[in-house]
């Protein structure tokens, strides 16, 4: 994973938004979810399905499956899954999640102590549960916003159990991961502090001028090399920020469209309304119900 080096990753933040032992059943059966958090299921008996990009994954005894944030997937069980789930954040100082800008192994077969990991964050995080299974339900919408709340509450001896923890099972997966081309992983590689000062600013009206401040460059020679880099102007990355900040206010809450346009600086909601329809091919709305569940 060389093209990310220490810099970019320093302040990366864990979070553990839910934790817990569960048998899933005939339940179990969810189309076209897609949460702002990441997933891992570790699996103790059973077997159940899995579909994302592209692919199907059988999860059977012994294997860990990774589910990157806002991948759209399909989930059944035939008959019962015994398994952990972990639900979780992994943030970079820029508010990207680290998984969003890796290509990696989605399922692996870890070490037989990868369970006692997962035990001990259960027991480090007791109330760390989801308040239900349906993804369409506002409860489970809302509970990534007031997970990440409750995670400041823990001690700091448990703050740095948690990360080792996280670490430990993650770098199963980091070892053979890849920066992917994508934007943000552009951008994180030749543009931190630009993307720090975004996501620090992202309420707020930003102008060209702004952005080339915080890379320490002439206006017109910084959008020049941002393009020629990044392959977007840098206003056009910055208002691809704003409406991926706006994916997850329509995912975890049911604030008004005004109020999502607002909290990521579009002072305008039928602008916003418009801008995020070109951009996603769906208006907010709709794109709320349609991945309710």
């Amino acid at each position: 994973m060389s093209a990310l080096n220490h810099e970019s990753l320093v302040g990366l933040n864990f979070k553990v938004l839910s934790i817990q032992r569960t048998e899933a059943g005939l339940w179990w059966n969810f189309k076209n979810v897609i949460s702002p958090f990441s997933r891992l299921w570790l699996v103790l008996g059973g077997r159940a399905v899995v579909s994302h990009h592209g692919r199907k994954f059988v999860l059977e005894p012994g294997c860990l499956h990774l589910l990157p944030p806002f991948t759209a997937h399909d989930c059944s069980c035939s008959r019962k899954l015994d398994h952990y789930h972990l639900h979780f954040v992994s943030r970079l100082p820029t508010g990207v999640d680290l998984f969003s800008l890796l290509d990696c192994e989605f399922q692996l077969c870890p070490p037989a102590e990868t369970q006692n990991y997962f035990h001990r964050l259960e027991v480090l995080h007791p109330n760390q549960k989801l308040p239900c299974y349906d993804p369409a339900q506002e409860a489970y919408r809302s509970f990534p916003v007031v997970a990440e709340q409750g995670s400041h509450n823990l001690s700091v001896s448990d703050w740095f159990e948690t990360n080792g923890l996280l670490s430990l099972i993650l770098a199963q997966f980091l070892r053979t991961a890849q920066l992917h081309e994508g934007i943000h992983a552009r951008v994180t590689r030749q543009f931190l502090k630009v993307q720090e000062f975004i996501h620090g600013h992202i309420r707020e009206p930003v102008l060209l001028g702004d952005l080339a401040r915080a890379a320490n460059l002439h206006p017109t020679y910084f959008s020049d090399r941002f393009q020629k880099l990044v392959g977007l102007r840098p206003l056009e990355y910055l208002m691809r920020y704003r409406l991926e900040r706006a994916q997850f206010l329509l995912l975890t809450s049911r604030a008004p469209i005004k109020q999502v346009a607002y909290e990521v600086g579009i002072a305008d909601p039928a602008y916003f309304t418009r801008v995020f329809t070109r951009f996603w091919r769906v208006s907010p709305t709709q794109y709320r119900a349609d991945h309710s569940g």
